[in-house]
């Protein structure tokens, strides 16, 4: 069960604790809660445990943020046929896709209200019921959440029920941000330098010296999902056999390229609330920024920060959410 776990790919203390702990409660039926920034590997952990678990049923991944909100309840929990206008026909939702495996729910705390309330059925009695069904449907289904979010300072804000949080936080498994893994950014790059290059066919380019402790110094905001994507670039766009810090893309090649994006840190407030209030703010002005710099092109800025784009989306949809407030 232990090879589930290679693809946590890292020696630090932290990374080896984080897979111990994953390997002991992997084949327990406990909900599992994730945490960690943005690009941290949540989904490789999440699918890690449930490779480890030895469950006969499907890894399944659901995005809370991209799920259309209108037809969220369907998505999740499936449909009868006339439950609402386009309902030809009886459909399974998500939750039955993952009978006797894993439902990896990440960014858990998008998942409107109403929604929390029908998971914590599932969660605690392992039913739930189709949109516009009479009676509830039970299957063995592993809940595994994530989120970047401080789930403690939603439930004081009211946007996440208290209940449902103690139900998944009953193991708790956190990634540590790239930044915080010292040699790991060294190990992460030449096996992500390695298998882009072998993906495309291609000789990996050695790294210069110079090169791992310029990496080493970077901060990675968007964590290993960045230090992947500047690895593939590095796979393809340079010539040559060795590769140094003038081949890496222009926003890599400098330590301090940017402003400071990040608000002041809020003392008036308890530490995890403060947390919260402050990178909320640190990724709307980051992503704000990142946006204005490529001309609102959310593609060219989901490339440059190495973030999904559905993640730029996202913050960009409560930017202008918060422009719409703050005209009224």
């Amino acid at each position: 069960m232990s090879d589930a776990f290679e693809s946590l790919i890292g020696g630090c203390a932290a990374m080896e604790r984080l897979r111990d702990r994953a390997r002991r409660i992997a084949e327990t039926p406990l909900p599992v809660l994730i945490k960690g920034e943005t690009g941290t590997g949540k989904e490789v952990l999440a699918r890690a445990v449930h490779d480890a678990s030895g469950r006969r049923g499907a890894f399944v991944a659901v995005d809370c943020a991209a799920l259309t909100p209108s037809l969220v309840e369907s998505e999740l929990f499936g449909h009868v046929r006339g439950a609402f206008t386009g309902a030809a026909r009886d459909r399974d939702g998500l939750v039955a896709a993952a009978r006797d495996g894993t439902l990896f729910l990440d960014e858990i705390a998008e998942l409107p209200r109403a929604l929390q309330t029908r998971l914590l059925r599932l969660v605690q009695e392992g039913t739930w019921r189709p949109v516009g069904a009479d009676a509830h449907e039970r299957a063995d289904v592993r809940i595994v959440a994530a989120t970047w979010k401080d789930l403690q300072g939603e439930v004081r804000e009211g946007r996440f029920r208290e209940d449902l949080y103690h139900r998944l936080a009953v193991v708790e498994l956190e990634l540590p941000a790239l930044r915080d893994r010292g040699e790991d950014v060294r190990l992460l790059a030449e096996h992500f330098l390695h298998t882009e290059s072998k993906r495309l066919g291609r000789t990996p380019p050695k790294l210069s010296h110079r090169l791992f402790n310029h990496l080493d110094k970077l901060s990675w905001p968007g964590n290993v999902r960045e230090l992947r994507h500047a690895m593939a670039y590095l796979a393809v766009v340079p010539q040559g056999a060795r590769v140094d810090i003038d081949d890496l893309p222009p926003r890599l090649r400098r330590l301090t390229a940017a402003p400071v994006l990040g608000p002041d840190v809020r003392t008036d407030l308890p530490y995890l609330e403060a947390r919260r209030v402050w990178l909320d703010a640190f990724q709307a002005r980051y992503v704000q920024a990142l946006l204005d710099e490529h001309g609102g092109n959310v593609s060219a800025a989901a490339r440059a920060a190495g973030l999904d784009r559905r993640t730029i989306q996202r913050i960009r949809g409560r930017l202008l959410d918060a422009d719409g407030q703050d005209d009224d």
